[in-house]
């Protein structure tokens, strides 16, 4: 499959909204009391254009030969202060990643991560990080195809 991987600016952040919607519902059918679906378009198109229009904040969207959005990556740059535990650090931080339901399977989520990656690079940046829910294997398949492996785990449960 022929597909091109560009910057979007926060300006043209609603372009994302497919995208955003089909990983918001993915994420709110498992996890209906961590994740909203009672947002508008209007009310998203102003959060991703603030989160884009953020220091550090890069969206990239894969696009097939006709024009077609496939799938979406949004990354930050964080910049971690030395603690008197740990030292200083300066990661990229993959927030978002999805692909379109329909192409999924097909390496569009492994040329975005690989994209960030080289960005980063030219950035000088030389770590990357990712969150993902235990729900999401193939996020997890995804990321661990892209040597990204588990680092902190985080455990959770009711009181």
């Amino acid at each position: 499959m022929t597909l091109t991987i560009r910057q979007v600016p926060a300006e043209e952040a609603a372009s994302l909204l497919p995208l955003l919607r089909q990983g918001q519902d993915f994420h709110a059918a498992r996890q209906p009391r961590v994740f909203r679906t009672d947002h508008d378009d209007a009310s998203y198109t102003v959060f991703l254009e603030e989160w884009l229009a953020g220091e550090g904040v890069m969206a990239l969207a894969a696009m097939s030969a006709t024009g077609e959005l496939l799938g979406c990556a949004v990354f930050e740059i964080e910049e971690i202060p030395a603690k008197p535990l740990l030292k200083p650090r300066r990661n990229g931080l993959l927030k978002h990643i999805v692909v379109d339901e329909n192409c999924r399977g097909a390496g569009i989520g492994s040329r975005l991560v690989a994209e960030v990656k080289a960005r980063l690079r030219d950035a000088g940046i030389d770590r990357l990080r990712a969150h993902h829910y235990a729900f999401n294997e193939a996020s997890a398949a995804m990321l661990r195809k892209a040597g990204l492996v588990p680092h902190l785990v985080t455990v959770e449960g009711d009181t």
